[in-house]
C-alpha cells in the first residue's frame, strides 16, 4: 500500500494554485532527518530523508527540484521520488553556503517572491545563508499553508494510518509476550523491534521505563541503567513506529507487576474518561480547543486538578508522516475540526508520589463524529 504518484502530483498542483493566489513564484521547503520533521518531503515528493538536511523548490511554473547532500540521495530521488530534477549541493557549499544553490536556482527562474517553509531542525547556517543571498527576492511564510493541507488526510492516507495502527498494536502484543518478572526491558525491545521490521515497519521509536512509581522515560535511560523486572514494578512502554509508506501510530501502555495500587487504577479510570470526553467532542466545525476543555473538565470532576484561568493544557496532537503533527490539542488551539483530521489523545494525571498516569488512543474525524482507530482494551496490563 502506498500513495500514488498521481496523488502527490495533485498536491504539487494544489500548491501551485495557492502560490498563484498568494502571488508567490516558488515554494522553498527545508527538512531535517528527524521523525517529527522529515515527513514533508515524503508528502510532497515521496522522498525519504535518512540523514542531514536537504531542500526542495517547487516553482509555480517549472521543474520540481530537490537539492541533496550527496549522490545517494540524488539517485534515490530520481528513482523513486516525484521530482523533475535532483541536484547535488556542490562539495564545500553544504557547510559553508548551503543555500547558495537554492537561491541561484530562484534567480535562474526569475523568482521575485518565494514562499518558505523551514521545518523544525533546519540549521541556522542554512537560514542565514538563504537570507544573505536573497537580494531583491521577497519572502512569504508558507508553513501554515502546508500545515493546513497536511491536517486533512486523504482516503489513501487514512488507509495507511489504519495499517500503522494495526502494526503498532501487533508489535505491542509481541512485546507484552516478552514481559515477565526477571525479564529485561532491552531484550523485550530487541525482540519486538525485529518483529516490527519483519512486519513492515520503517522507523522505530520506543520509550520504556520501569520503577516502583510509574512514569514514562526514554529508552536511552533504560540502556544506561539496564533493569530486570521485579514484582511490584510498574512499566511504561511507548511505541511510535511507522509502517510501509511512512505513516506513524502511537501507543502508550502501563504495565503492573502484580496488583496495581488502587490510586493508580482510579487515576487510569479518570484518564480514560477524559479521553472519551475529548473523543465525544470531535465533530466537524468544532474548535480543537473543545477537546482539551472536555478532557480537562473530566479531570476536574475526578479531583485531579482545579479549573483555573487560562487555556486547558495540551492532551495530544495529530500524526501522519511525522510522529508529531499539528494541530495541538490544547485550550489555545483555534483550528476548526474538519473531516479527515487525525487525533492522538493522551491526557495525563500526576499523583502526589510522582506517578504519571496516561494512555493514548487514536481517532479520525468523519463527516459526523470520531472514528476510534485503536483496538486496545484501555486498561492497565497486569502481569
Amino acid at each position: 500500500m502506498h500513495i500514488t504518484k498521481e496523488e502527490i502530483r495533485q498536491r504539487q498542483e494544489y500548491l501551485r494554485y495557492t502560490m498563484a493566489e498568494m502571488d508567490v513564484d516558488a515554494l522553498c521547503v527545508g527538512a531535517s532527518a528527524q521523525i517529527d520533521t522529515r515527513g514533508i518531503f515524503r508528502y510532497l515528493i515521496n522522498y525519504y530523508l535518512p540523514v542531514f538536511e536537504e531542500y526542495l523548490v517547487i516553482p509555480r511554473r517549472g521543474p520540481v527540484v530537490l537539492f541533496t547532500h550527496d549522490g545517494c540521495g540524488a539517485d534515490y530521488a530520481k528513482a523513486f521520488g516525484v521530482v523533475d530534477e535532483a541536484r547535488l549541493i556542490p562539495e564545500g557549499e553544504y557547510a559553508a553556503a548551503p543555500a547558495a544553490c537554492v537561491v541561484s536556482f530562484l534567480n535562474d527562474i526569475g523568482c521575485k517572491t518565494a514562499g518558505t517553509a523551514w521545518g523544525r531542525g533546519i540549521s541556522a547556517s542554512f537560514c542565514l545563508s538563504f537570507q544573505s543571498r536573497l537580494g531583491n527576492i521577497k519572502t512569504k511564510d508558507f508553513a501554515a499553508v502546508l500545515d493546513r493541507m497536511r491536517m486533512l488526510k486523504s482516503p489513501a492516507e487514512t488507509a495507511l494510518i489504519k495499517e500503522a495502527v494495526k502494526l503498532n498494536e501487533s508489535v505491542l502484543e509481541r512485546y507484552l509476550g516478552n514481559i515477565a518478572a526477571g525479564g529485561s526491558e532491552l531484550d523485550a525491545v530487541s525482540d519486538a523491534s525485529y518483529y516490527a521490521l519483519q512486519s513492515g515497519a520503517e522507523d522505530l521509536y520506543w520509550m520504556t521505563s520501569s520503577a516502583k512509581v510509574p512514569a514514562p522515560g526514554f529508552l536511552a535511560a533504560s540502556r544506561a541503567r539496564p533493569r530486570r523486572w521485579r514484582p511490584g514494578d510498574y512499566h511504561y512502554v511507548v511505541l511510535e513506529h511507522s509502517c510501509r509508506g511512512g505513516y506513524f501510530s502511537e501507543i502508550t501502555q502501563l504495565v503492573s507487576f502484580g496488583r496495581p495500587k488502587d490510586e493508580y487504577v482510579e487515576a487510569y479510570r479518570a484518564v480514560t474518561a477524559a479521553q472519551k470526553a475529548a473523543a465525544d467532542a470531535i465533530r466537524p466545525g468544532v474548535p480543537v480547543s473543545w477537546l482539551a476543555d472536555a478532557a480537562q473538565n473530566v479531570l476536574v470532576e475526578y479531583g485531579y486538578c482545579h479549573k483555573e484561568d487560562g487555556p486547558s493544557p495540551c492532551i495530544g496532537h495529530s500524526q501522519g508522516l511525522d510522529a508529531w503533527e499539528p494541530p495541538r490539542i490544547s485550550g489555545d488551539e483555534r483550528i476548526t475540526i474538519r473531516p479527515g483530521m487525525r487525533f492522538n489523545i493522551h491526557p495525563a494525571v500526576t499523583l502526589p508520589d510522582g506517578a504519571k498516569i496516561t494512555s493514548c488512543l487514536s481517532y479520525l474525524s468523519t463527516e459526523s463524529e470520531a472514528e476510534l482507530l485503536s483496538a486496545l482494551p484501555g486498561e492497565i496490563v497486569v502481569i
